[in-house]
């Protein structure tokens, strides 16, 4: 209960504050009504209690680290490929307004481009130089329009494997007979 009252009282504060602080590491993103009306920057900043609404979006550097995709490459070797994405976000608006999960969209995105740039390639081309550079240059031309800039992808994981699919329909496996 009293749990309760402290996050009201912590809530009911935001809504009412004319006042928000924004840390150096951040921008926000000033809805006014639900609408995008202004992006502000670190420091002291005022808003409009009850009709504006601040999304601070952190702007520091960050790398987000991709599970293991299993390719095909076009000699019909089966590869498995982890990257390690090093972005920041250059613009709030988009990021904020635009996108819902923000980080699922830079993984889709980049592990698409992965699967586009290994597919074409043979394993020797792979592990003699992996395409790390055409990677970057596709996510960075479609994460851009989200707000996110991308320093760098690299593969951190790329080896030959073979891989075996189990199709059970939702029966359970009982693999210890």
């Amino acid at each position: 209960m009293f749990e309760r009252i402290i996050d009201l009282i912590a809530n009911g504060w935001e809504r009412i504050s004319p006042l928000v602080v924004v840390y150096a590491y951040e921008q926000g993103v000033v809805l006014r009504f639900g609408k995008y009306h202004r992006t502000i920057d670190a420091g002291l900043r005022w808003k409009i209690p009850f009709a504006e609404e601040v999304s601070q979006v952190t702007t520091a550097v960050t790398t987000l680290r991709l599970p293991p995709q299993t390719l095909t490459t076009a000699d019909d070797h089966s590869v498995v490929v982890s990257a390690i994405v090093k972005y920041r976000i250059a613009d709030p608006r988009p990021y904020v307004t635009d996108i819902w999960d923000q980080v699922d969209v830079l993984a889709d995105v980049t592990m698409g481009a992965i699967r586009s740039t290994t597919v074409g390639a043979t394993w020797e081309e792979l592990r003699t130089k992996p395409p790390e550079q055409a990677v970057l240059a596709e996510v960075r031309k479609q994460a851009n329009r989200y707000g996110f800039k991308i320093e760098a992808v690299t593969f951190v994981d790329l080896g030959r494997v073979r891989s075996l699919r189990f199709m059970t329909n939702n029966i359970p496996l009982n693999l210890d007979n």
